[in-house]
Order: structure tokens, then sequence, then C-alpha cells
């Protein structure tokens, strides 16, 4: 299939879904809250997490990511500086006496796409923030999201014309593998382009948080827990400030989940994510990595067997080492240990990866 077809069929699939968006107060943000954090120093302190509703990604627009449907989430109607102003300063208002009453605290400013983007949020808008953010005190650390592209010089600059504290950009770098990250994610994204953002931000003191996904489509869960380890640790070297490992979750209205429906894809097994999250803390002990548990032991996020009391232990685990680092919480045993064993022998023997457990139950009764 020409690479032009293919993403013709990615615009499809994503436009279909898109007529689907219901139209929302272009005033409000998407959700807004507060939660306990790990900083950049290791430190644990309070968060302010703003998911500001923009008109989306623009590379999801093309198409996307393999995985990626937080289009979704996007305003199908144009919206202004204002709109995004006035989505800002409501969260900070709701949250504005809690704020001043705290020794210090974070900020992050999430759009499902790219901050840094002006199409998604405009200058003016970003000045406006940013000079908000810079009359607290208080405020530790900034975190953005935004892809490599929009990392430049200008945008860099802007945000230090007006913030000194800590900063923070978090990229989907996904995969380390160029191959990986292009065939089975489709990022659209060159090995060039990350470490071209991750050298400029150094220039402005500016981190690069890592996000890195655990289990794209295509590959085996065992190449998928070498493509984590490796990833993060090159991530490391080049000079990223943070990992945040992401477990894949099924999203609707994704590639992701017409193979999931098929039973091509399952993913990862929770015993995958602490081994990843061992091995990688153990190489880089002094580096900060943490893992998102959003969809965790649901049927569409990472599980192990189905209605097992583990999968709700290692949710806990996970989300327990991310604020206190410390990997003696990774350990734990569980009998459905030994069906994960059992389906990384198995799934090596497959000529494509296997589906849900189901699946493996009858795959292993062939192989008896």
């Amino acid at each position: 299939m020409k690479k032009e077809n293919y993403k013709d069929i990615l615009k499809k699939i994503r436009e279909s879904h898109l007529k689907r968006r219901k139209i929302k107060d272009k005033n409000r943000p998407i959700a807004v809250w507060m939660q306990d954090d790990i900083y950049r120093d290791f430190k644990i302190g309070k968060s302010l997490t703003i998911i500001l509703r923009t008109e989306g990604c623009y590379y999801a627009k093309e198409g996307g990511c393999l995985m990626c449907s937080y289009l979704m989430d996007s305003s199908p109607e144009k919206l202004t500086a204002e709109n995004i102003i006035n989505q800002f300063d409501y969260a900070i208002e709701k949250y504005k006496d809690d704020l001043k009453n705290l020794r210090d605290f974070s900020v992050k400013i999430f759009t499902s796409g790219s901050f840094l983007d002006d199409r998604e949020v405009p200058k003016k808008a970003r000045a406006h923030i940013y000079k908000e953010l810079s009359s607290f005190d208080n405020l530790k650390e900034i975190a953005i999201e935004s892809r490599p592209e929009f990392i430049t010089e200008n945008r860099l600059s802007e945000i230090r014309d007006h913030l000194s504290t800590n900063v923070e950009i978090g990229v989907g770098i996904e995969s380390f593998n160029e191959e990986i990250r292009e065939k089975a994610i489709n990022k659209g994204i060159t090995m060039e382009d990350i470490i071209k953002a991750v050298e400029l931000s150094k220039n402005y003191n500016i981190g690069i948080k890592a996000y890195l996904l655990i289990k794209p489509l295509f590959i085996r869960e065992k190449e998928a827990i070498l493509d984590s380890i490796h990833s993060a640790i090159s991530c490391i070297k080049i000079g990223c400030s943070r990992i945040s490992f992401c477990p894949a979750t099924v999203h609707k209205g994704s590639v992701m989940e017409y193979f999931f429906n098929k039973n091509q894809y399952r993913p990862p097994f929770l015993w995958s994510i602490l081994e990843i999250l061992k091995e990688v803390k153990k190489t880089c002990p002094n580096s900060l990595i943490m893992c998102d548990t959003a969809g965790v032991g649901s049927e569409r996020g990472a599980h192990n067997l189905k209605n097992c009391k583990c999968n709700k232990i290692i949710k806990n685990k996970l989300e327990t080492f991310t604020l206190t680092q410390n990997i003696k919480i990774l350990d734990y045993e569980c009998d459905c240990k030994e069906v994960w064993r059992s389906y990384l022998e198995v799934e090596e023997k497959n000529i494509v990866p296997l589906g849900d457990e189901t699946k493996l139950i009858k795959t292993l009764d062939y192989y008896s």
C-alpha cells in the first residue's frame, strides 16, 4: 500500500468519528483538577492540571497517530485567543485560594495537542497564561506539551521572556526505534527532530519530558518490553529531564481499536510494565521515571487476567512508585504471572502478535 493511500485511510477513519463531536462551552476547559505530584528535584507537592479545549492537534486531523483519539476532545467550532484565555482564567480562579495557601505547586497545561502550536493556542493566549503564572511567587514548575516541530527558538524565548521558574515540555517520542515510531505509530517525527528539540531546549534551561508508549501496534509483548527499556535509557542519555511511560489504552475511533476489535491486539500486561520500570530505574537510578495509569486495569487498558485482584493492586503500586521512585514498591507476585510468561513464550512462535488471553488459551491448547 502506498504511503499516501495509507494516510488517506487514516484521515477517513478520523473524519468519520469527528462528526460525532458535540459542541461544548468554548470558555470552559475540558477538565481541571489538583493532585499530588513529583517535581524534578524529586520532592512531592501539589500540581494543578488544566486541559484546555482547543481546535485540536493538526497532525491528528491529517490521520495522526494510530493509537490516539484525543482529537475527539477538541472543539468542532472555531476558537479565539479570548476563548483560551477565559478557559485558563476559569481554572485559576477555581483553585486560586488553594494555590495561594500552598508552599509551592506546579501547573500542567495540556491541550490534547501542542500548546506551542499557534493554531491551537494563539500567541496572545500563551502570553496571557505565562504572565498570569509568573505572578505566583510559590509556583515551582510549569509543564506543557508539544510536538517537536513547534519547539523553536522563538517559542522558547517567548517562554523565558515571562518565566524564570522550571519549565518542562512533554514530547511524544513514543519509541527511540525509528521504524517502530513511523510504522507502528505513524508519529511523523524523526530522530533528528527529537534530538534538535532536546538540544535547543537545553539552551533555555527547559526540560523535555519523554512520553514513551508501551506496546504500539504490530509488535509482540516481549518486543514491547525491550523497546520501552531501550527507549527510556536512550532518552535519558540524550538529556531528557524525565521519562513518562504511557501504557497503551485502546481509544475509540483509533486504528488500534480496529485491530483490538478483530482480536489482533492486546494492551500490555501489567507484568510487562513492572519489568520495564524495574529495569529502567535500576539502570538509571538518578532519573525520574513515571508511569501513567489512565485505563490501567480495564479491558482496553493495561491489565493482567480480567477480574484478577492484582490489577488494582499493581495500579496502586504504579501510582505510588511514580511519587516515591522507590523501586522496591514494584515487587509483587500473583499466580496469573504464569499466564503472562506463557503468553510471551507462545507469542514468539506466532506469526503475528496475539490478542486477548482467550486466544492465548486456544493457542496453548494447539501447542500442547
